[in-house]
């Protein structure tokens, strides 16, 4: 498998190195395994737009065997989970202005099916809805993958790593628009 090089390995200066640091970190030494790091990278390099860590994810991720479909599905899922952040902040937002209006918005109304029947897996898929949900800022989200993720068995420092991982990923965005 290919050494992974995060596309601001080069740069220099402190927070660069911290921010690096941190990844690398989170992909090998932390509480995810090899795959579950690299498709939560993959997804929230995805929802945060940041291409060229989602290129060197995608490399990863082939490297490690994924199939295509695979691949395809946690890109996508950054799509799926951005559509359903955005509404779900909205009704948090409507609720916290009251409660009753709440009822105006009692279904979504949205197609969601892809997430019935993950191809990745219904667990490994909550745990990349909840990385990018973190990325996303959606507390009624967070808060729903992270006790469906609790429920299945899935340990408080995986679920750390990931929300880790989103904060990481968003703060490599953001150096990465920045000029060295």
């Amino acid at each position: 498998m290919k050494e992974f090089q995060s596309p601001l390995s080069a740069r220099e200066t402190t927070i660069a190195r911290d921010l690096n640091l941190n990844l690398e970190r989170l992909l090998n030494g932390g509480q995810l395994d090899p795959k579950e790091g690299y498709l939560a990278l993959l997804a929230t390099a995805r929802a945060a737009g940041y291409a060229e860590l989602a290129k060197e994810a995608r490399t990863q991720l082939e490297a490690l065997g994924l199939s295509a479909v695979e691949i395809q599905e946690a890109e996508e899922s950054a799509a799926i989970m951005g559509m359903l952040n955005t509404y779900y902040k909205f009704r948090t937002f409507i609720g916290r202005v009251g409660e009753e209006k709440l009822n105006d918005y009692r279904q979504a109304g949205l197609r969601m099916t892809s997430l019935a029947r993950p191809t990745l897996g219904k667990e490994t898929f909550e745990m990349l809805a909840f990385a990018v949900s973190v990325l996303n800022g959606c507390e009624s989200c967070v808060a729903s993958h992270e006790n469906v993720l609790r429920e299945a068995g899935v340990g408080a420092e995986k679920i750390h790593d990931l929300a880790r991982m989103a904060s990481v990923v968003k703060a490599l965005k953001t150096l990465s628009e920045t000029p060295a």
